[in-house]
């Protein structure tokens, strides 16, 4: 196969996001030095898109190839949009964890070429193959259909990401990710390494692979210092699974990135931090720290094979705190296993942390994604296997409204501000017995409890005011589980509809001029 290297490939997001997402800018540079021009287009909740919009934006561009990064979310409209651009005559290929996760289902769906894992170097190979100097069964981490067969290659071996440029952010339309106050969301989210050391049994680790790889530290500097110059960005956040593996390399990053006065935050994990480290963060202008916590109960962490221990988890949040960071605490319930004695326990845990915690996460109900643990133990005694192929699995994410339009439509006041118990009390991969379920919501309002106290502090009256919302909302669901969403969707649906009507239509316009100008 040969194609002109000025050929132009256009690199989609399909999910609805409210940021930019790295991982298309990531790609951009890798494209753009093999000679392609590199166009972007997302979905946000500013500008909703439909299939159509997709296909105009390729013909627009003049793309031969199309990229899609691809989550485990609304699969049967990724799967509908790439057929359509294959009607349509563009080469596609697919990234992401969830065709990593399941390549031949991607290539049944229509796609040319599926790239598992990590994708860089793959996509340079696949370059020099449009050029014609490299076969497919040639590239390793990919899949393809020759024939009538789907052909799955070996595994790429992990690469190191010293050498790799930064993400290209011009090839986002940044009015898209603009807010009131002007900050440009993704823009502030800098990945600094790939890897993870932990095993959990709920995490479809192996995308990335336990090996910690990381870019040089000066590298990571200057790259803030240039978005802070370019694009007026002063608050970080560093979006590594694990930024604190390498103890040394913290201290390091904390001594070059304090004449850059800027603040920022990270995630750890709880056995990977000491006061030491911590302290030097809040004085490098960290402001935040996230733990993967994920339970209070002993059996549950021994299971999931968090590697943490129950003492590790109160001492993280509480070190934290003393080193004047907040703190938000990652909480997951559901599991098979789990009993109401597993619930109370987490209660338990939040009592003992109350003071150390900022902010526990709204959403941890288990969703047992494709590629991890979790799926492959249950998924045939459960009865889920490839659910997401399902018309009721197709809006499924961490949090069920996460990446919904009308979010009003399909979940609760109470899930929305408190936590999202959705998968737990619908019982939609596990079952669990009246008791448990019970004891969830003891555990969902517990967390709001604790949580309003930060959203709105000195605001006794309001934090009263939400508490008493979230347990009415819980009645009417316990008694009328779809009334407080179909009338909460009806009447977004009702004030909204016009306003999306017209984002779709100044995206069209916007498409018309520039075309009328070209």
């Amino acid at each position: 196969m040969s194609l002109s290297t000025q050929s132009n490939f256009l690199l989609v997001y399909p999910t609805m996001l409210n940021e930019a997402p790295m991982v298309l800018g990531m790609l951009a540079p890798i494209l753009r030095e093999a000679g392609y021009k590199v166009f972007s287009l997302v979905n946000t909740f500013k500008r909703p898109l439909e299939i159509e919009d997709f296909i105009e934006k390729a013909r627009e561009v003049k793309a031969k190839i199309v990229g899609i990064s691809m989550i485990t979310f609304e699969v049967l409209k990724t799967h509908k949009i790439i057929k359509r651009l294959k009607d349509e005559g563009f080469i596609v290929i697919v990234g992401g964890a969830h065709p990593t996760d399941c390549p031949e289902e991607t290539i049944q769906a229509g796609a040319d070429i599926v790239v598992m894992r990590e994708g860089e170097n793959t996509l340079k190979e696949l370059c020099l193959y449009w050029q014609g100097k490299m076969l497919l069964r040639d590239i390793l981490g990919i899949a393809y259909r020759d024939k009538e067969e789907i052909i799955v290659n070996p595994p790429r071996p992990r690469m190191e990401i010293t050498d790799l440029p930064m993400p290209d952010l011009s090839i986002y339309d940044i009015d898209l990710f603009r807010d009131s106050e002007n900050f440009i969301r993704g823009f502030h989210r800098i990945y600094t390494s790939r890897g993870c050391p932990g095993t959990c049994t709920f995490c479809d680790w192996k995308v990335f692979g336990q090996v910690f790889k990381y870019y040089p530290t000066q590298a990571i500097v200057d790259e803030i210092k240039r978005r802070k110059e370019q694009y007026g960005i002063t608050s970080f956040s560093i979006a590594d699974d694990c930024f604190t593996v390498i103890p040394e390399r913290v201290f390091e990053f904390c001594e070059k990135i304090k004449p850059l006065k800027i603040e920022w935050r990270a995630n750890s994990r709880a056995n990977l931090i000491t006061l030491e480290m911590l302290k030097a963060m809040k004085e490098a202008g960290c402001h935040s720290v996230a733990f993967g916590l994920e339970s209070g109960d002993p059996e549950t962490l021994r299971k999931i094979a968090n590697r943490v221990t129950l003492e590790e988890n109160i001492k993280a949040p509480r070190f934290a705190h003393e080193a004047g960071l907040e703190v938000y605490g990652c909480l997951m319930t559901g599991f098979p296993w789990e009993t109401e004695k597993s619930v109370e326990n987490q209660i338990k845990f939040i009592r003992e942390t109350w003071n150390a915690v900022s902010l526990f996460q709204v959403s941890g109900s288990l969703m047992p994604f494709p590629g991890t643990a979790i799926y492959r133990q249950y998924v045939e005694e459960a009865n889920f296997k490839n659910y997401w192929l399902k018309p009721e699995h197709q809006q499924h994410g961490i949090q069920i409204y996460q990446n919904y339009r009308n979010s009003y439509a399909i979940s609760t006041f109470y899930q929305r501000y408190l936590f999202d118990d959705t998968y737990i009390q619908k019982e939609y991969f596990f079952k669990y017995s009246k008791g448990y379920k019970k004891m969830v919501r003891r555990l969902v309002l517990k967390i709001g409890e604790h949580n309003l106290l930060f959203m709105f502090p000195n605001q006794r009256l309001k934090q009263k005011l939400y508490l008493y919302l979230a347990r009415l909302s819980i009645l009417v669901y316990d008694w009328f589980p779809e009334l407080e969403m179909r009338v909460g969707g009806f009447l977004y649906g009702l004030f909204h509809r016009s306003g999306e009507r017209s984002g779709i239509e100044q995206l069209r316009n916007k498409r018309r001029g520039i075309a009328k100008h070209r």
